[in-house]
């Protein structure tokens, strides 16, 4: 088995089909794997610890067995699973997420918040502090 198929293996562990929702090698591709791994090149030397273990003995085992012996390996393989999953156009879709907007703001203007009473219970709650620490 490639290291591709195995990461395809644990990722559908991770995130199988669920209602609407489709499993992970069902929307995304290995390109968007790389992809993601571009944008997180902290977590490439785990990643590719995590997908050179041998899944005979089935995806489950093999997470239990990352999250036991290499926590970073098993959370690089489970931080760009996810990362990639919810970047794919489908499942933002399927979600109602349409990505970042560009909303305009006036710097000038009074804000609602400021004006519709979302703060009362801040304002009324009165100041929190706590001292850092050592300082």
């Amino acid at each position: 088995m490639s290291n591709q198929d195995t990461f395809f293996a644990l990722a559908d562990f991770l995130i199988p089909a669920h209602g609407k929702m489709p499993k992970f090698s069902d929307v995304c591709g290995y390109a968007d794997v790389e992809k993601s791994l571009d944008f997180r090149i902290d977590l490439k030397p785990g990643f590719a610890r995590g997908i050179a273990v041998d899944p005979a003995n089935g995806a489950e085992a093999c997470l239990e067995s990352l999250n036991q012996q290499d926590g970073e390996a098993f959370s690089a393989i489970t931080t760009i699973a996810i990362a990639t999953y919810y970047m794919s156009p489908r499942v933002r879709e399927l979600i109602g997420y349409p990505g970042q907007e560009n909303v305009p703001y006036d710097s000038k203007e009074t804000q609602i918040y400021l004006t519709d009473g979302s703060l009362g219970h801040v304002i009324a709650r009165g100041r929190k502090y706590r001292p850092t620490p050592g300082l």
